[in-house]
């Protein structure tokens, strides 16, 4: 098999993969849903979004104060007390929902792209595909067994996803991930 034949088979096998669904990544192990018991409240931090991808970001409607609002919403419709960074600081009951949604820029934006020789050649227009990955941690106040006045924050409770999308399905991807959250939530906490 030519090189330029193998270089082939190896972007189809990658793209190939990409476009395959992935199954939501939760921690399932016997503690992690404890960790989730007696939680009053949350506070919601969404990650900042690449600085060089805020202008496509925005168009396609996915921005961090969106996504702040869209979490925001979807906790409290679930019956998740939501507090501010503030009031979570000042709680002893209550966690925070880190979420961080890692964008990269597919390569058809880009404006040229080298063949296997080298050659650089103009590509076409954008697909309107992202490769994504998204992680929503709850981080919660924790003291060492040891030293029981030494405190900080620790991540009890995760769970993520990644995969190949337009922008709103990103979007929609992160809402899911935050009703496997307030699944888990309601679960162990009912009203």
């Amino acid at each position: 098999m030519t090189r330029r034949r193998l270089c082939f088979v190896w972007v189809v096998m990658v793209l190939v993969t990409l476009n395959m669904p992935f199954p939501s990544l939760a921690m399932d192990d016997r503690q992690s849903p404890s960790m989730l018991r007696g939680l009053q409240a949350v506070c919601v931090q969404v990650e900042n979004l690449d600085p060089e991808l805020k202008k496509e970001l925005k168009k396609g409607g996915l921005t961090e104060d969106t996504l702040q609002t869209v979490i925001e919403r979807k906790l409290e419709a679930a019956g998740v007390k939501v507090l501010s960074c503030e009031e979570f600081k000042k709680s002893d009951f209550g966690g925070m929902l880190y979420v961080n949604v890692c964008i990269l820029m597919p390569e058809t934006l880009q404006k040229y792209t080298y063949t296997v020789d080298g050659e650089r050649v103009p590509k076409g227009g954008p697909t309107g595909r992202y490769l994504y990955r998204i992680d929503v941690d709850l981080r919660q106040t924790v003291s060492l067994l040891r030293e029981p006045d030494v405190k900080g924050l620790a991540t009890t409770w995760s769970t993520g996803s990644l995969g190949f999308r337009r922008l709103d399905r990103i979007q929609a991807d992160v809402t899911e991930q935050i009703q496997t959250f307030t699944s888990a939530y309601t679960g162990l906490n009912p009203k």
